[in-house]
């Protein structure tokens, strides 16, 4: 470390600007002198010298780099070079068959962490078009029908800034499509790509806490995070330190990676904001291969950039500088009720009692989240028999923070008085109180389940759902009880809002998209169907067509509005407006400004409408070839 947390707090804002290192491992970097005259890892100069491709090289091009020259960047990177074959190669006949290795994929190929300590392959392996299926057990395929280059074809194992550097050159002047994995938890594919070279930055976990720093007009506790760092460790840390960090849902989500980038909403949202909102400084290699640092003052576009306006988009971020604040209280109080046979905790009621139960409990979220709290809620729902008619559950917590347990019961109980009017007889329950948000997201088991199925989300603006009798709230709700009980889908939503009152410095000058700010709602609606390699191209085609007509009935009922980037559906109508809003053109002048090469893209990502992903079939996946359109 260069500086102890006390020297760092007395610093001047320029010259703490000017050291841009939170970490040693950030001391390690690509100089002129490592580069000599290996044009494969030179540095970017603008403006840029014009390939004439049209496309990215890709396995099998006579441009491909030779085996010797990977072999020479694989010495350039100190052994850091991995070849991209997937787990499940293993039960492949062919060079990459390993028994031991096919029985630990069958056993775990549906693990969060499976996938997340994977360097090659992604969450939802449909976004690869399945390249590498898992056989079926004493089936012995040949290698050739799993399609490695499907998949990223070498992966950096990243452990300095000098690999990721390096990354990016070797990219950049080969003409090779780059991807960015960290713990490969994406729903859209923005983290993966056929043919490409992956830069797999999740070993980066260093942490430092900073009892005391000045960061422009932030004076406060602060922690350096390393890009790696996931939820549940920073749950760990959290608990160690006695403080609290803004956390996505899932234990496996890295906190300063994708999810940050695109605004990253947790259950503390209504009171701290966003994770992007938490943002001091951030470390980045850029497009050129330059390790630089960004803050409000120093490379202030880039920060703009990178808090908000998309991952895999403007650099790659080796760590940053968060505020954190002091640990605090979490109370939560379940409200479950449903059509099928009930219980004391989960009461049956009619079809039109439910419906009226949910629009009761939407009635309620601006006062939820003008005090600071949350909902997080469910539909779920089981389709007909022949003996019964379609049911449906609601699930739902109410997240409120910094409140004693008596005082969070108190502040529910009108919610449940005016859903025992309407004849959904629930007790007021018992909060369960959490001293701290550590405790409230300690998981003994940080593992969760991966999916291979799509969705769509929509956000719903406040302003719907300030008075429960106008049409604007009427629509939404119709919009969402047809997307259930017409389409047969499950729907989900977090409620809160991001603000910018919220955000506070330096958050409220960030390229979160605007329609987050104004939402109340993230709406989720997940598709029944597979998306899986027992699924012809046809069948997923007219699925993902069924889903997007019940989603439009959501956009329909919400004009204006857009969706959350980081849940979201890669064949979002108009992803511009959508995902970025007003902010989009400024995004995309300072995309084309700092990265004329075209080194980073990711599916919705800004500029990407620009480039198109050859061999799709129909449905927006990344297997295949990048080519400018």
């Amino acid at each position: 470390m260069l500086f102890s947390a006390l020297a760092l707090a007395v610093l001047s804002v320029a010259s703490q600007s000017a050291y841009a290192i939170n970490f040693p491992y950030e001391n390690i970097q690509l100089t002129e002198g490592d580069v000599a005259n290996n044009s494969d890892i030179a540095f970017g100069t603008l403006p840029p010298i014009g390939n004439g491709r049209k496309c990215k090289t890709f396995p099998g091009d006579d441009n491909w780099p030779s085996d010797t020259r990977w072999r020479a960047f694989n010495a350039s990177l100190g052994g850091a070079l991995v070849k991209g074959i997937p787990p499940a190669a293993a039960c492949y006949d062919g060079p990459y068959l390993n028994e031991g290795g096919c029985t630990t994929v069958r056993a775990r190929q549906n693990s969060s962490r499976f996938a997340s300590d994977d360097p090659t392959i992604p969450f939802g392996l449909w976004q690869l078009d399945n390249p590498c299926p898992v056989p079926a057990v004493g089936s012995l395929p040949p290698i050739s029908a799993c399609n490695l280059t499907s998949l990223p074809q070498y992966v950096v194992n990243v452990t300095t800034a000098k690999h990721v550097q390096l990354a990016v050159n070797f990219a950049r002047n080969n003409n090779i499509r780059l991807t960015i994995k960290n713990t490969g938890h994406d729903f859209l594919g923005r983290n993966t790509g056929g043919g490409a070279l992956q830069v797999w930055v999740h070993p980066l976990k260093t942490f430092e806490y900073i009892p005391s720093i000045q960061v422009g007009n932030y004076t406060g506790k602060a922690a350096r995070v390393g890009a790696g760092i996931m939820t549940y460790e920073m749950f760990d840390l959290m608990a160690k330190y006695n403080i609290t960090v803004p956390c996505a849902g899932g234990a496996t989500v890295s906190s300063i990676g994708g999810w940050m980038q695109g605004g990253g909403f947790s259950i503390l949202t209504s009171k701290i904001g966003l994770m992007s909102d938490q943002i001091l400084s951030l470390e980045v290699v850029t497009a050129d291969g330059k390790f630089v640092h960004a803050d409000p003052f120093e490379n202030a576009e880039l920060f703009w950039a990178l808090r908000g306006g998309g991952p895999s988009n403007y650099g790659i971020v080796t760590s940053a500088l968060i505020k954190v604040h002091d640990a605090f209280s979490i109370s939560t109080s379940s409200i479950n009720f449903q059509t099928g046979q009930g219980t004391a905790a989960s009461p049956q009621v009619s079809n039109e009692t439910f419906w009226a139960g949910i629009s009761i409990y939407f009635s309620h979220l601006v006062r939820i989240t003008d005090a600071r709290g949350i909902g997080w809620n469910y539909i779920r729902t089981a389709a007909p028999t022949a003996n019964s008619s379609r049911t449906f559950t609601w699930i739902s917590t109410v997240v409120l923070n910094d409140i004693s347990a008596a005082d969070a019961k108190a502040f529910v109980a009108p919610l449940i008085a005016d859903l025992n009017a309407i004849g959904i007889n629930l007790t007021n329950p018992e909060p369960t109180w959490f001293p701290t948000y550590a405790q409230q997201g300690f998981r003994p088991n940080p593992d969760e389940s991966v999916s291979n199925g799509r969705f769509g989300s929509r956000l719903i603006p406040r302003k719907a759902l300030v008075d429960p009798k106008s049409k604007d709230f009427l629509a939404a709700t119709r919009a969402i009880r047809s997307f259930v009980e017409d389409g047969g889908y499950m729907w989900h939503s977090v409620d809160f809002t991001p603000t910018l009152e919220k955000a506070g410095y330096p958050g409220r000058i960030a390229a979160v998209n605007p329609h987050l700010r104004d939402a109340i709602m993230h709406s989720t609606g997940f598709d029944t169907a597979s998306y899986g390699p027992e699924t012809t191209i046809a069948q997923k085609i007219a699925s993902h067509d069924r889903l997007n007509e019940y989603l439009d009935k959501l956009r329909v009922a919400t004009p204006g509005s857009g969706a959350y980037m980081n849940e979201a559906d890669p064949d979002e109508p108009n992803p511009q407006e959508s995902f970025y809003g007003s902010n989009y053109a400024k995004l995309k002048a300072f995309k084309a400004e700092t990265d004329p090469w075209g080194v980073f893209y990711a599916v919705t990502a800004v500029g990407s409408e620009d480039w198109v992903v050859e061999g799709t079939r129909g449905l927006t996946t990344q297997q295949g070839r990048l080519c400018r359109i």
